[in-house]
């Protein structure tokens, strides 16, 4: 339950092939149906199931969806190695920093495990603004924070771009949610 005093505007993540936008108030937080887009190959999409019995044969282990904002429905938008691309919206109007996370598929190596390194670009509206690296010994914390100043979305379309390195072969990388928020969360969230 997110306390009373955090004042949010959330929009949850529209692909491209997706038709509309979903906005929310405080009180109902819409979630994105990826099994619902249209044109999507299978392997486009995942279940936490499916991923965590891939993550096995690999000697890995998976992190859950997590459960942001209560968008934990445990579906993920696969990231292709020619990287994905997808839209946010978000009224202009806002006049301070706003805070865009991703919640990113996360695995850790179990003892045994060949993993080698890998990383993946984040860009917002054509600029670079994070890039996220695993490897052995070192991950990263999800959600994602990219914060983004109002010049950065001037109309109010916010477009991500994930784009995976070069020795990413397959769909390793994935992403269950993506949100935009007024105010950052809290560690407790």
């Amino acid at each position: 339950m997110l306390p009373l005093k955090l004042r949010i505007l959330l929009f949850t993540a529209i692909f491209l092939s997706t038709s509309g936008a979903l906005f929310a108030d405080d009180s109902k937080i819409p979630k994105q149906e990826f099994g619902l887009e249209e044109g999507l190959l299978p392997e486009d999409i995942s279940t936490f199931p499916e991923l965590k019995t891939w993550a096995i044969y690999q000697s890995y282990e998976l992190e859950p969806d997590g459960p942001y904002l209560g968008l934990q429905d445990s579906i993920c938008r696969m990231v292709p190695e020619s990287g994905l691309r997808f839209l946010l919206e978000k009224p202009s109007d806002t006049k301070s920093t706003v805070y865009l996370y991703l919640d990113l598929t996360m695995y850790k190596p179990l003892r045994g495990s060949k993993f080698k390194p890998r990383k993946l670009q984040i860009f917002v509206n054509g600029k670079p603004k994070r890039a996220i690296l695993t490897e052995r010994t070192k991950g990263f914390q999800n959600p994602v924070e990219i914060p983004l100043e109002p010049s950065e979305y001037p109309d109010g379309k916010i477009y991500v771009d994930l784009v995976p390195s070069q020795n990413s072969v397959g769909r390793f990388w994935g992403i269950w949610d993506a949100f935009v928020v007024e105010n950052r969360l809290d560690e407790k969230d």
